[in-house]
């Protein structure tokens, strides 16, 4: 395997204290029960597949430089972007029981979050406008130090997934190469390599890094380019990449794919099917891909976030549409002896714009220490944040729409403290799409 390992930064918990505390805004708490009496979608028994032979990387890696105590500046409860367009804003108070401080990090769009070990916030972001970029920024101190992976022509979203020994991985869209990127940063530099493959591939692609510090990316070929539809890319015994069909109808790339791997090493990607409305999930085994029905409610299944928790158990966060900008956020979960699948309301969004300038992950689902699933998803006017707390979910409105929308999408992750770290965008401009990346920490009270 790559044994790389990354340099390391202390995320000083102390010194973040010294922040200027922003709270922020509720929502009502939704009554779902926690075994739901919510309609379980028929589907056949939970996948069991085998594992195929899923190589090790190799490498080396200089030896980790630490950075100084993290300790962010000040921020206020509204920012005024570069371009001059008010920014969003954090709402008080908050029933969860947080305080929020937001940060800048750059000019951009579409961010995603990941976390190291010691608990430095990683985002990368792009600029889809002629030329456009990919980068990354890191928190070092004081500021973030930003690192370009490429410059060109990318289409969002972008995934980021920090793997073993801290060492980073992020997967994007190439236009100009019409293929699947993968960025891996070795301690000192990013290394990218464009994964080549038939047709104009590679789009609304998630990447997850299993045990071994192997990336698996699940991505697009759409029907947009005469594509077959739901694509997986993961390395075969020489390390090489390999592109493989998972066999669902073709569709286009606009209702986002996630991506997982099960306590066995196997990759599973959930996805919407256009053909028959329903949130699906594809399964990897020795004699190729298998797909069941998660959720065969009417419409449902668009920008779903895929987990498998240590003992196999599936979570799943998508949505449903109810009419022209509403739809209902839910949650779907099944472990390893189940027979169907528990699915339950977690909330509602009711100013989502299709096709709003390409794909979206409207919604981010992670696991806290304690297992339960926390889900933040987002609209043009709102960010929410939904938990499970063993009985119901609870939710509050963390972000407001400024003057300019939002981008309608988010990423979460839960650091060592089980507190929130969400990256989002305001819009600046929708053509060509530009907009201010932010950074929202929340802190326990």
């Amino acid at each position: 395997m790559w044994s790389r390992k990354m340099f390391r930064y202390l995320w000083g918990l102390g010194a973040l204290a010294a922040l200027v505390a922003i709270a922020c805004g509720a929502s009502a708490t939704s009554t779902s029960e926690p075994n739901p009496t919510a309609t379980a979608a028929a589907v056949g028994s939970t996948p069991t597949p085998n594992p195929s032979p899923t190589p090790a990387l190799t490498g080396t890696t200089p030896d980790p430089t630490p950075a100084a105590t993290v300790t962010p500046p000040p921020t206020g409860s509204a920012q005024e972007s570069e371009a001059g367009q008010a920014s969003s804003e954090l709402k008080a108070p908050d029933p969860l029981g947080f305080s929020w401080e937001i940060l800048d990090v750059d000019d951009g769009v579409k961010p995603a979050i990941a976390l190291t070990s010691e608990d430095v916030p990683f985002v990368a972001y792009m600029l889809e406008a002629r030329p456009g970029f990919v980068k990354n920024a890191v928190w070092n101190g004081t500021d973030w130090d930003i690192a370009t992976l490429a410059e060109g022509y990318f289409y969002g979203p972008l995934d980021i997934a920090i793997g073993p020994g801290d060492a980073a991985h992020i997967s994007y869209h190439d236009h100009d190469r019409e293929d699947a990127a993968y960025g891996f940063w070795d301690g000192t530099e990013w290394e990218v390599t464009v994964i080549p493959a038939r047709g104009h591939d590679g789009w609304d692609n998630r990447i997850v890094v299993d045990s071994q510090g192997n990336p698996h990316i699940s991505a697009v070929f759409p029907s947009d380019f005469n594509g077959t539809g739901i694509e997986y890319y993961g390395l075969d015994d020489s390390g090489r990449w390999m592109v493989e069909t998972v066999g669902s109808a073709p569709l286009t790339y606009q209702f986002a794919t996630s991506i997982a791997v099960d306590p066995q090493g196997i990759p599973h990607i959930s996805f919407y099917t256009p053909d028959t409305k329903d949130l699906a999930l594809a399964s990897r085994t020795e004699a190729g891909w298998t797909i069941n029905i998660v959720d065969d409610d009417e419409a449902n299944g668009k920008f779903s976030s895929l987990i498998i928790d240590a003992e196999g158990r599936f979570h799943i966060s998508y949505t449903q549409r109810a009419d022209f900008t509403s739809v209902v956020v839910k949650y779907a979960t099944r472990g390893p002896e189940d027979a169907g699948w528990d699915i339950t309301e977690v909330g509602t969004l009711d100013s989502l714009t299709y096709g709003f300038v390409g794909a979206r992950n409207i919604t981010s689902l992670v696991l806290d220490s304690q297992g339960n699933p926390w889900i933040a998803y987002s609209d043009e006017k709102v960010l929410k944040l939904a938990r499970w707390d063993g009985t119901a979910w609870e939710s509050a409105d963390v972000i407001i729409a400024g003057t300019q929308p939002l981008g309608q999408l988010v990423s979460l992750k839960l650091d060592s403290q089980d507190q929130p770290h969400m990256v989002y965008f305001d819009v600046v401009d929708k053509s060509p799409l530009t907009g201010r990346v932010r950074y929202a920490r929340g802190i326990r009270r």
